[in-house]
């Protein structure tokens, strides 16, 4: 046998032995990373969900948190990892949409170092402020934030997260200037809000405000919302305030290094589409106003792709140069 026939022969079995391996994927634990720190919304829906896949996948979900620099940290470490179905990442609309236009240089670029398994949540968000500021309204708070330019701080994840994007866009809109103070994650600046450290936020309606709203200690002044949210009824839409022209897209999937092998992501994609309608799964999406969405990889990367097309040139006006 001569050394060319011989290594056809090895590179043969290393192949199948590889072939092999993805179909009975998984078959150690699969790491899950969470660009945000701990004990924010996204944390605790991961988490949920990290717990019901790994029921399906019969291997541990280990969900690590990696914040820091606006989601890239974590990110990073998924865009460079193996691709080989064993390590995950909760991927905001942020991460896949926004990010490639706030940023000159990247350590992955979104689209290329990505494989998207699939959609898991949509959120929407409304906006909150602590009962010391004197306004009841959203057309109030703009009336006090435009005689009082600067004044009024904000918090968000992090420059260029969703969060401080969505609070631009309103300022965009509203001819307001507002002063945004970053943090990690919303798990640390929740605390100030109700503090009244800070005055407001563009957040979804978790529970954890909710109950502060009817506590007497904040307020949720309108939900940025095409119609009246349905948990919600009694709070007015920004269109009702008087903004239009305020839509936000704020989505979540679960990407892989690109080169996972297309049956790990098909497998992926089944079991994450029955963990997210599970009845627990379901219930910590609603506790964190999270809805459960599902679509196939190709219907993500359709998506995405129309975002990066429509909110590219907005995202650019807006000037943010975070790095």
């Amino acid at each position: 046998m001569n050394c060319t026939v011989l290594r056809l022969l090895l590179g043969a079995a290393a192949f199948a032995l590889c072939s092999a391996s993805f179909a009975q994927y998984p078959t150690k634990p699969v790491r899950w990373i969470v660009p945000l720190a701990a004990g924010g919304p996204v944390d605790i829906m991961t988490r949920a969900t990290a717990a019901e896949l790994a029921a399906g996948l019969g291997q541990p979900v280990i969900v690590e948190n990696r914040p820091g620099a606006a989601n890239i940290v974590g990110a990073e470490v998924v865009a460079k990892s193996p691709p080989d179905g064993y390590t995950l990442l909760t991927a905001s609309s942020g991460i896949l949409v926004y990010q490639k236009f706030l940023y000159s240089k990247l350590p992955y670029d979104p689209q290329r170092d990505f494989a998207l398994v699939g959609f898991i949540a949509n959120s929407v968000m409304g906006v909150f402020v602590h009962a010391s500021l004197p306004v009841k309204s959203l057309q109030e708070l703009v009336a006090y934030a435009k005689a009082n330019p600067g004044k009024l701080n904000y918090g968000s994840s992090g420059v260029g997260q969703r969060f401080h994007l969505a609070t631009e866009l309103f300022q965009r809109r509203t001819g307001t200037r507002l002063t945004h103070i970053p943090y990690k994650g919303a798990a640390q600046f929740l605390p100030e809000l109700l503090a009244g450290r800070i005055d407001l936020i563009i957040f979804p309606p978790v529970e954890q405000l909710l109950s502060q709203v009817k506590a007497g200690k904040l307020r949720l002044l309108a939900m940025a919302t095409s119609e009246r949210f349905a948990d919600l009824p009694g709070v007015p839409t920004f269109a009702e305030a008087g903004i239009r022209d305020f839509s936000f897209p704020d989505y979540t999937a679960v990407a892989a290094p690109a080169g996972t092998p297309r049956n790990v992501i098909e497998r992926l994609n089944r079991e994450l589409a029955r963990a997210v309608f599970s009845p627990n799964v379901k219930k910590a999406f609603s506790d964190v106003a999270f809805v459960p969405m599902t679509s196939t990889p190709e219907q993500a990367v359709q998506v995405v792709e129309r975002d990066v097309k429509a909110w590219g040139p907005l995202l650019s006006s807006l000037g943010i140069k975070p790095d």
